[in-house]
């Protein structure tokens, strides 16, 4: 298992990053179909996913990857996926789905859990293709 370079880790942070402030982009211009509640649960998980970011800024150096190029390139696609996922979003729902995955593979990243990375890119590969596809049930 190799362990991440602080370019990787960097990169990975950025992307994280990147992909809070696209969800939070998308949270501003549907202020107006959001309820309070709805809006201060997003603004929660993209602080959160913006807190998670930072933390792998300095610690992610250290993390272990199983198979680390071919994990780290498939996390890195994952979370590029979901972004582009963003601008499709059509309802609260998938904002939440897309938003909590997010915040799942975030957190693995950040705790280092090589075993849970996998599962974590799954689900966040999964609210995104659901997003993506036209016909999906979305309530």
């Amino acid at each position: 298992m190799d362990k991440l370079t602080s370019d990787d880790a960097f990169e990975l942070g950025n992307q994280f990053r990147d992909t809070a402030i696209a969800l939070g982009d998308w949270r501003i211009s549907n202020l107006s179909c959001l309820s309070k509640a709805q809006w201060d649960e997003l603004d929660e998980r993209e602080v959160m996913l913006l807190n998670i970011a930072s933390s792998i800024y300095t610690a992610a150096v250290g993390m272990v990857l199983q198979d680390s190029q071919a994990a780290l390139t498939r996390l890195q696609s994952s979370v590029e996926s979901a972004k582009l996922a963003i601008k499709h979003i059509a309802t609260l729902k998938q904002a939440l789905d897309l938003a909590s995955a997010l915040v799942l593979l975030a957190g693995t990243v950040y705790s280092g859990n090589a075993a849970a990375i996998p599962g974590a890119i799954v689900a966040l590969e999964d609210a995104a293709e659901a997003i993506a596809t036209p016909g999906e049930p979305s309530e």
